[in-house]
């Protein structure tokens, strides 16, 4: 009975967080009762709504099933994990800053092992409506970033998850690394054109003293400058700032 009544976002990220356990070689059982942190992005609960809308026929565990606070809360119940575990809304970020917290909790203590996860998934046509009379969604359906032909993003789905650990247990346990997370930064952009149009001006500042944290100075050593970039894009003049 509670199954029929969680948001299949909850469902499908505890399968996406085992298959992130057995790509990292960590077994389920050997985790049980560990201080594992769960760290989720979650911008869109569309099946909250959905669930609801016949007053008459509301399922007993629609708190619990479509509650955000258990997209995350469901993984250590599940697992049972006892570190940190909570869902963050901070909507196209929500991802990455779930990893920046997740990064500060290792480093600060709080659990030897972070699972970051996120989950997008579209079941309303809400979101789409109020998206395209704000128009930010592209008429081709395409998203060109840094384009002077930007006419606006593409909605998608998908869930993903990651598993963190401390490099020097890594490399003890002798874990397969996929890669090494030097830092991570946030901001908030405070007042400017618009709420939802970002500042250039806090997304120079947060790349600046990002690199500063670590003490990479890619302006003054061309070693320390990227390779690869990976950007959030709305196919907006105002929201990709060059």
């Amino acid at each position: 009975r509670e199954a029929l009544a969680m948001d299949p976002q909850q469902r499908l990220l505890l399968e996406v967080v085992y298959e992130s356990l057995e790509t990292a070689g960590l077994q389920m059982e050997g985790l049980r009762g560990s201080d594992t942190a769960v760290f989720c992005g979650l911008m869109n609960t569309d099946y909250g709504n959905l669930a609801s809308c016949d007053w008459d026929a509301i399922p007993t565990y629609i708190s619990s099933g479509t509650a955000a606070s258990m997209l995350a809360n469901r993984v250590s119940f599940f697992f049972d994990w006892h570190g940190p575990s909570m869902t963050i809304d901070t909507a196209c970020s929500s991802s990455l800053v779930a990893l920046h917290q997740g990064v500060g909790a290792l480093r600060s203590g709080d659990c030897h092992l972070a699972v970051i996860a996120a989950s997008n998934l579209i079941f309303s046509p809400r979101e789409y409506i109020a998206a395209s009379k704000m128009h930010l969604l592209s008429p081709t359906g395409r998203c060109r970033m840094w384009d002077e032909n930007a006419d606006g993003y593409a909605r998608g789905e998908g869930i993903a998850a990651v598993v963190l650990k401390r490099l020097g247990e890594a490399i003890a346990d002798g874990d397969p690394i996929e890669s090494v997370i030097r830092a991570t930064g946030v901001n908030a952009d405070g007042r400017s054109m618009g709420i939802t149009m970002p500042s250039s001006m806090a997304q120079s500042q947060l790349i600046r003293s990002t690199y500063a944290s670590i003490g990479l100075s890619p302006i003054v050593r061309p070693e320390d400058r990227c390779q690869f970039f990976e950007a959030h894009g709305t196919g907006t003049q105002f929201g990709d700032p060059r």
